[in-house]
């Protein structure tokens, strides 16, 4: 395993990556957002991050070691703002933008950020009033994304007042703070060093194979650890256009229209795709029986005119993260030679763990990368064999330096071992094959207990159940009910949200008339869940619901700013 990063520092990696690109005036970054399209060169960011470092240590007193706050949705001045707080030598802290100012004001708080640099699209504009009172009531500086002053140094000037903090920043310190999402309710904030990164940085780098030829498409929100790392150093430190969008039914589109050759997204928006390919087949096989035997038989031919209807010539594969991916979305991309690779990681571990990239091992998320290690083990820490089911373990030098002025928290998922080598505890449940392949099993905090001792993996069910043509969104949680004597049990427990256009397609009724009949709604429902786990090859008869364990949700859910439905609001206690 290697330990020595490329990179020494970020301050080396952005001087480092300018350096190694031709032509500075490449488009570095493009968004596409309904409200909001905007691109930046490679020496456009240069200069602006240079210029807003300059200001922050001239006209704030911006220190070596101070925090600052960059709050907003992915955009030119993200970059700007993330690239001038790193060059002053100043940390970072990252914070999901769809953060009420309750919630923005306690990360702030607990992480003694000196200074708070906020999106004009923050919220809304009394949200942003209620979090300038906040910031003026504890002396705590805050300025509009990234609207300063120009300091009138030269350019050798401002070079040298730049190049004197360099030296002053190691390895070991703390590069960024992340704001955790708070999926399981309780939002932390994970301090990364410049080793952490730069070493998860150079295997994600080997394993990608991304270069400054390639173009990275993406939907993942800045502030996430995914978003940070995969969508925005990654193709950074290579010199790799960056094209960013949230219109999520225009993927599409964009894949082919910015000639993408790795395109990266949360499992929600795969299984979308995934979807739509299938129904789109169906009704072409419905016209044109022999496509039926030609999709059976040659489904990669049938996969080449997917790709050349869609104009995605240029595109080299997809890569799922930050939730697990569904086995038969998976079978529909690469059973036409479509590569999806399924990826795993935390934020703990900077974020990147590595994707499988064999159709032969399409349940696995592979190997990792060669800057991290992986093992399984047991609730003594002691290492399982092959094959043997336990609690997923990462170490190496891509391990978190800890939760942020939280010891007890960082001491529960933190050991050393004798070697010296940290490890992360996960929370993740899985084995590792012969080969040192990683299967997730999944999460240990929430699998469901049932009466007989078995054990249910609501990832396992959902992954399943997602399938069905009648859901648009599934969550597994556990249920319960009273059995004869009186006791009550655990079960499993599924929240589904329909998908309106499939049934109005294919069940005969209309939204609306459905909606005044929840009992006609929810048996359409249970009739096409059904069938599914009934011809699921993945599901056991005791991880199957019943109809009366079944709910109908038709608001959306709950979720985080990455896509994922915070579970832990519909876990009944």
């Amino acid at each position: 395993m290697q330990t020595e990063p490329k990179f020494r520092t970020l301050i080396d990696l952005f001087n480092q990556s300018l350096a190694g690109i031709e032509q500075l005036d490449k488009e570095c970054l493009e968004i596409i957002r309904p409200d909001r399209q905007e691109s930046l060169t490679f020496g456009r960011l240069r200069v602006r991050a240079r210029d807003f470092a300059v200001w922050l240590i001239q006209r704030r007193g911006i220190a070596v070691g101070d925090k600052v706050a960059i709050l907003g949705k992915n955009r030119a001045d993200w970059d700007v703002a993330l690239w001038g707080v790193v060059l002053a030598g100043s940390i970072p802290v990252l914070i999901d933008p769809d953060r009420p100012v309750e919630g923005v004001a306690d990360h702030i708080a607990h992480t003694e950020a000196r200074l708070i640099v906020v999106a004009d699209d923050y919220q809304d504009a009394e949200s942003r009033r209620e979090l300038k009172e906040f910031a003026s009531g504890r002396d705590i500086g805050l300025i509009e994304m990234t609207v300063h002053e120009k300091i009138g140094l030269n350019r050798v000037e401002a070079g040298e007042l730049l190049d004197a903090i360099r030296p002053q920043i190691q390895p070991e310190d703390t590069a960024v703070i992340l704001c955790t999402s708070g999926t399981t309710g309780n939002p932390r904030e994970v301090e990364l060093t410049h080793v952490n990164l730069g070493a998860n940085l150079q295997g994600t780098v080997k394993k990608i194979n991304i270069s400054s030829a390639d173009t990275l498409g993406h939907i993942l929100p800045p502030h996430h650890s995914f978003g940070l790392t995969v969508g925005k150093l990654l193709p950074f430190c290579v010199g790799a256009a960056n094209v960013y969008t949230n219109k999520y039914r225009e993927v599409a589109e964009l894949i082919r229209d910015k000639n993408v050759t790795i395109f990266i997204a949360v499992p929600a928006l795969f299984t979308m795709l995934a979807k739509n390919v299938e129904e789109a087949l169906a009704r072409k096989k419905a016209k044109k029986p022999y496509f039926r035997l030609l999709d059976r038989y040659m489904p990669k031919q049938v996969g080449k005119g997917i790709v050349k209807k869609l104009g995605w010539g240029k595109i080299r594969f997809f890569l799922s993260g930050s939730a697990p991916m569904p086995r038969w979305a998976l079978d529909v991309f690469w059973r036409r030679g479509l590569l999806l690779y399924e990826g795993y990681g935390t934020t703990e571990n900077s974020p990147v763990y590595g994707y499988n990239d064999s159709v032969k091992k399409l349940d696995s998320v592979g190997k990792p990368i060669d800057t991290l290690s992986v093992k399984i083990v047991d609730e003594e820490f002691r290492e399982l064999p092959p094959g043997e089911r336990g609690e997923i373990a990462l170490g190496g030098p891509c391990i978190m330096k800890g939760y942020y002025k939280n010891p007890k928290a960082t001491q529960a998922v933190i050991r050393t071992d004798d070697k010296g080598v940290r490890w992360l505890l996960t929370g993740d449940l899985g084995h590792l094959d012969e080969n040192g392949n990683l299967y997730i099993t999944g999460r240990k905090k929430y699998v469901i207990v049932l009466p007989g001792g078995k054990n249910v993996n609501p990832e396992r069910v959902e992954s399943a159940l997602s399938e069905a043509r009648f859901v648009n969104e599934v969550l597994v949680v556990p249920g319960f009910w009273e059995d004869s004597t009186g006791i009550e049990q655990e079960t499993v427990r599924a929240i589904v949200r329909p998908a309106w256009d499939m049934i109005e397609t294919h069940a005969d009724h209309c939204s609306e008339d459905l909606l005044k009949q929840p009992k006609l709604l929810k048996n359409i429902l249970w009739q096409n869940i059904n069938e599914c786990q009934q011809n699921s090859r993945q599901l056991s008869n005791y991880e199957r619901i019943k109809a009366q364990h079944l709910e109908i949700r038709i608001e959306e859910f709950h979720k985080t700013s990455t896509g994922k439905i915070k579970r832990e609001a519909y876990m009944k206690t």
